[in-house]
Protein backbone atom coordinates (compact mmCIF):
# COMPACT_ATOMS: atom_id res chain seq x y z
CA UNK A 1 0.00 0.00 0.00
CA UNK A 2 1.29 3.42 -0.94
CA UNK A 3 0.95 6.25 1.52
CA UNK A 4 1.02 9.81 0.32
CA UNK A 5 3.62 12.06 1.86
CA UNK A 6 2.22 14.57 4.30
CA UNK A 7 5.33 16.74 3.96
CA UNK A 8 3.45 19.39 1.96
CA UNK A 9 0.20 18.94 3.86
CA UNK A 10 0.19 22.38 5.40
CA UNK A 11 0.71 23.98 2.03
CA UNK A 12 -0.50 27.47 1.40
CA UNK A 13 -1.49 26.47 -2.15
CA UNK A 14 -5.15 27.30 -2.53
CA UNK A 15 -6.96 27.04 -5.85
CA UNK A 16 -7.96 30.24 -7.58
CA UNK A 17 -11.58 30.11 -8.67
CA UNK A 18 -13.26 30.97 -11.92
CA UNK A 19 -16.83 30.64 -13.10
CA UNK A 20 -16.31 27.51 -15.19
CA UNK A 21 -16.11 24.22 -13.30
CA UNK A 22 -16.95 25.60 -9.89
CA UNK A 23 -19.66 24.35 -7.63
CA UNK A 24 -22.58 26.73 -7.93
CA UNK A 25 -23.38 26.60 -4.24
CA UNK A 26 -19.99 27.62 -2.89
CA UNK A 27 -17.70 28.74 -5.73
CA UNK A 28 -15.10 26.00 -5.07
CA UNK A 29 -13.65 23.76 -7.75
CA UNK A 30 -15.15 20.29 -7.55
CA UNK A 31 -12.82 17.27 -7.73
CA UNK A 32 -13.92 13.65 -8.02
CA UNK A 33 -11.46 11.41 -6.14
CA UNK A 34 -11.40 7.84 -7.48
CA UNK A 35 -9.44 5.46 -5.23
CA UNK A 36 -10.27 1.89 -4.23
CA UNK A 37 -8.45 2.05 -0.89
CA UNK A 38 -10.85 3.76 1.50
CA UNK A 39 -8.17 5.24 3.76
CA UNK A 40 -6.40 6.90 0.83
CA UNK A 41 -9.72 8.04 -0.68
CA UNK A 42 -10.76 9.78 2.56
CA UNK A 43 -7.27 11.22 3.14
CA UNK A 44 -7.30 12.71 -0.36
CA UNK A 45 -10.74 14.21 0.23
CA UNK A 46 -9.62 15.76 3.53
CA UNK A 47 -6.46 17.23 2.01
CA UNK A 48 -8.31 18.65 -1.00
CA UNK A 49 -11.08 20.12 1.12
CA UNK A 50 -8.51 21.80 3.38
CA UNK A 51 -7.05 23.39 0.24
CA UNK A 52 -10.45 24.78 -0.72
CA UNK A 53 -11.76 22.16 -3.14
CA UNK A 54 -15.16 20.50 -2.98
CA UNK A 55 -14.88 16.71 -3.34
CA UNK A 56 -16.94 13.73 -4.35
CA UNK A 57 -15.67 10.18 -3.85
CA UNK A 58 -15.77 6.94 -5.81
CA UNK A 59 -14.19 3.54 -5.10
CA UNK A 60 -13.93 2.39 -8.73
CA UNK A 61 -14.52 3.47 -12.33
CA UNK A 62 -18.18 2.41 -12.46
CA UNK A 63 -18.97 4.40 -9.34
CA UNK A 64 -17.04 7.38 -10.75
CA UNK A 65 -19.14 7.39 -13.91
CA UNK A 66 -22.33 7.24 -11.82
CA UNK A 67 -21.16 10.19 -9.71
CA UNK A 68 -20.40 12.17 -12.88
CA UNK A 69 -23.97 11.64 -14.05
CA UNK A 70 -25.32 13.06 -10.79
CA UNK A 71 -22.78 15.89 -10.41
CA UNK A 72 -22.29 17.92 -13.60
CA UNK A 73 -20.31 20.52 -11.63
CA UNK A 74 -17.26 18.23 -11.32
CA UNK A 75 -14.36 19.92 -13.09
CA UNK A 76 -11.49 17.50 -12.38
CA UNK A 77 -10.93 13.79 -11.80
CA UNK A 78 -8.10 12.70 -9.48
CA UNK A 79 -7.84 8.93 -9.95
CA UNK A 80 -5.64 6.03 -9.05
CA UNK A 81 -4.75 3.79 -12.00
CA UNK A 82 -4.95 0.37 -10.36
CA UNK A 83 -8.52 -0.38 -9.33
CA UNK A 84 -10.78 -3.43 -9.22
CA UNK A 85 -13.45 -3.93 -11.86
CA UNK A 86 -13.59 -3.89 -15.63
CA UNK A 87 -11.91 -0.49 -15.99
CA UNK A 88 -8.69 0.78 -14.52
CA UNK A 89 -7.89 4.47 -14.18
CA UNK A 90 -6.49 4.75 -17.70
CA UNK A 91 -9.66 3.22 -19.18
CA UNK A 92 -11.73 5.56 -17.02
CA UNK A 93 -9.72 8.54 -18.28
CA UNK A 94 -10.39 7.51 -21.90
CA UNK A 95 -14.15 7.27 -21.26
CA UNK A 96 -14.19 10.62 -19.48
CA UNK A 97 -12.18 12.29 -22.23
CA UNK A 98 -14.73 11.02 -24.80
CA UNK A 99 -17.87 11.83 -22.82
CA UNK A 100 -16.72 14.91 -20.87
CA UNK A 101 -13.83 16.51 -22.81
CA UNK A 102 -13.73 19.60 -20.58
CA UNK A 103 -13.04 17.71 -17.36
CA UNK A 104 -9.43 17.82 -16.18
CA UNK A 105 -7.72 14.46 -15.56
CA UNK A 106 -4.95 13.61 -13.11
CA UNK A 107 -3.93 9.95 -12.82
CA UNK A 108 -1.69 8.60 -10.10
CA UNK A 109 0.06 5.27 -9.68
CA UNK A 110 3.05 3.51 -8.23
CA UNK A 111 3.46 2.02 -11.72
CA UNK A 112 5.89 3.80 -14.01
CA UNK A 113 4.19 5.92 -16.64
CA UNK A 114 6.01 4.03 -19.41
CA UNK A 115 4.17 0.87 -18.36
CA UNK A 116 0.72 2.46 -18.64
CA UNK A 117 0.67 2.99 -22.38
CA UNK A 118 -0.61 6.15 -24.00
CA UNK A 119 -2.72 8.38 -21.78
CA UNK A 120 -5.62 10.39 -23.19
CA UNK A 121 -4.68 13.89 -24.34
CA UNK A 122 -4.47 16.48 -21.59
CA UNK A 123 -4.10 13.88 -18.83
CA UNK A 124 -1.47 14.56 -16.19
CA UNK A 125 0.34 11.72 -14.42
CA UNK A 126 1.60 11.90 -10.85
CA UNK A 127 3.81 9.08 -9.54
CA UNK A 128 3.19 7.65 -6.05
CA UNK A 129 4.27 8.45 -3.47
CA UNK A 130 3.69 12.17 -3.96
CA UNK A 131 3.54 15.31 -1.89
CA UNK A 132 0.39 17.35 -1.63
CA UNK A 133 1.94 20.44 -3.17
CA UNK A 134 2.45 18.35 -6.31
CA UNK A 135 -1.20 17.29 -6.29
CA UNK A 136 -2.40 20.89 -5.97
CA UNK A 137 -0.12 22.03 -8.82
CA UNK A 138 -1.38 19.24 -11.08
CA UNK A 139 -5.02 20.01 -10.33
CA UNK A 140 -4.46 23.66 -11.20
CA UNK A 141 -2.62 22.83 -14.42
CA UNK A 142 -5.10 20.41 -15.96
CA UNK A 143 -7.61 21.86 -18.33
CA UNK A 144 -11.03 22.40 -16.82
Amino acid sequence: MYVMSMKGASSSVVPQGNAQGESKKNGRKHVLVVEDQALLRFLAADMLEEAGYETSLAADADEALAVLERRPDICTIFSDVNMPGDMDGVDLARVIREQHPDIGLVLTSGTRIQELGELPGGTMFLAKPYEWDEVYRCLERVRH
